[in-house]
């Protein structure tokens, strides 16, 4: 057999696979796009920047808030037509890693950050979408009391963009239609 005749199938097989491609190409459309739209009315983005999300508690709450208004209405004027409103509630623990057994103090800890949320629809109460999400970040501690204490704070910070990042994801993939 020679190197001509291996290529003739090798070369139909691509062209197969890229037709194959080219047609699924067209069944796939952009998440946030203008044209995607929601079960609540309207696009997706329209849809998100209509969430009204009220204080939440505890510092990881607030940061979580904070970080999801931004990735929600991606910092643009707030609309005053909210048809959507978030709770939600969080939680937080804190696991030691290693310990130095010379001073009995431990070297690094994981934060672990949860969120337990409900998209309801303001006018009839309608559970829209819903979910629990929880992150892991590990953080240094310091002998420095202070750097540990700033160290815990960047870690609940980075829990807290983590936790919106990912809510954000799927409360638009729960609202496309």
């Amino acid at each position: 057999m020679s190197s001509s005749e291996l290529a003739l199938p090798r070369v139909s097989l691509l062209a197969a696979v890229l037709a194959v491609a080219a047609l699924a190409g067209g069944c796939f459309q952009p998440l946030y796009s203008d044209y995607t739209t929601s079960t609540v009315g309207g696009s997706v983005k329209t849809a998100l920047r209509g969430i009204e999300i009220p204080e939440i508690k505890g510092l990881i709450g607030h940061y979580f808030r904070n970080e999801l208004v931004f990735e929600l209405d991606g910092g643009a004027e707030p609309d005053a037509r909210k048809t959507l409103k978030l709770q939600a509630s969080t939680a937080e623990s804190v696991e030691i890693v290693t310990v130095d057994y010379a001073n009995g103090r431990a070297d690094s800890a994981v934060l672990v950050a949860t969120v337990t949320w409900k998209l309801t629809r303001q006018d009839s109460s309608e559970v829209v979408s819903s979910g629990t999400n929880s992150v892991r970040v590990p953080y240094e501690r310091s002998a420095q009391r202070f750097a540990t204490v700033r160290a815990a704070r960047d870690a609940q910070i980075r829990a807290a963009k983590n936790l919106a990042t990912i809510v954000r994801g799927q409360i638009a993939a729960d609202i496309t239609s």
